[in-house]
C-alpha cells in the first residue's frame, strides 16, 4: 500500500521519500515511481530501531528539503495466538506498530510545524474488533489508534494534522473497496481534511470521524 499512497502524492505534485528494511525494495521501487515521472528518493532503515528510523528520516529529509506530509505504515503482521506470545515479543513488536510511531513524529515534527504539515497513519480493523489469533497486532493496532487520537488533539494546536485511515478488512489489489490504489486515495482524502481525524473503511461502509 506505501507504494499505491506515494504514487498518489506524487500524483499530486509531491516528491515522495521511501524508508524500508531491503534496499532491494527500495530500488525496484524507485524505478516504479521514476517510470511514473515521479521524484522519489530512497532510504534504508529498520522501523524497528529508532536509530535506523532517525539516520533514514534525516537522509529523506536532506533530498527532500524537509517533510510536509509523513505517512507512517510499518507493523509486525503475523498470525500468532496470544498466549504463544511474550513480554519480549510483545515489546518488540510494539517498538515497530506503534512506539517509533511517535519517534517518527518526533524527528520530523519541526519541518511539520513550520510547514503546517501532517502525519497520517495505518491503523486496522483489529484496533476496534481484536483477535486472540493476532494478538500482537490487535494490541498495536488499538494502541496507534489511541496515539492517533491523542496527537490529533494535541496537535492541532499547532497547525499540525494527524490522521488515521482504520483499514477494516484484507487489502487485496483485486478489491473494489480495499485495492491499495483506493487506500491511497482515502489517504489523500485524510490529507486534505483537516478536521477528520479517523476514516473507518470496511468494505460495506466509509465513516468519517471528526473532533
Amino acid at each position: 500500500m506505501s507504494l499505491s499512497v506515494a504514487e498518489q502524492f506524487g500524483n499530486e505534485g509531491f516528491a515522495v521519500g521511501l524508508i524500508s528494511r531491503n534496499p532491494e525494495k527500495l530500488k525496484n521501487l524507485k524505478e516504479y515511481l521514476d517510470a511514473k515521472g515521479i521524484e522519489s528518493y530512497t532510504a534504508a532503515g529498520d522501523a524497528g530501531s529508532a536509530e535506523d528510523l532517525t539516520n533514514a528520516i534525516q537522509t529523506l529529509g536532506e533530498y527532500l528539503g524537509g517533510f510536509d506530509v509523513v505517512h507512517y505504515n510499518a507493523a509486525v503482521v503475523k498470525a500468532q495466538d496470544i498466549l504463544a506470545e511474550s513480554s519480549e515479543s510483545l515489546t518488540k513488536e510494539f517498538t515497530v506498530n506503534v512506539a517509533n510511531t511517535l519517534h517518527t513524529l518526533q524527528i520530523t515534527y519541526p519541518d511539520l510545524k513550520q510547514k503546517q504539515g501532517a502525519l497520517l497513519l495505518t491503523g486496522g480493523g483489529l484496533a476496534l474488533t481484536p483477535s486472540a489469533d493476532y494478538g500482537s497486532l490487535s494490541i498495536g493496532k488499538a494502541a496507534l489508534r489511541s496515539l492517533a487520537y491523542q496527537l490529533h488533539s494535541r496537535l492541532k494546536i499547532e497547525n499540525i494534522h494527524v490522521g488515521l485511515l482504520t483499514v477494516d478488512g484484507l487489502i487485496d489489489p483485486a478489491s473494489k473497496t480495499h485495492s491499495p490504489e483506493e487506500l491511497a486515495k482515502l489517504f489523500y482524502a485524510l490529507y486534505l481534511d483537516r478536521s477528520i481525524v479517523e476514516i473507518h473503511h470496511a468494505a460495506e461502509s466509509t465513516h468519517y470521524k471528526s473532533l
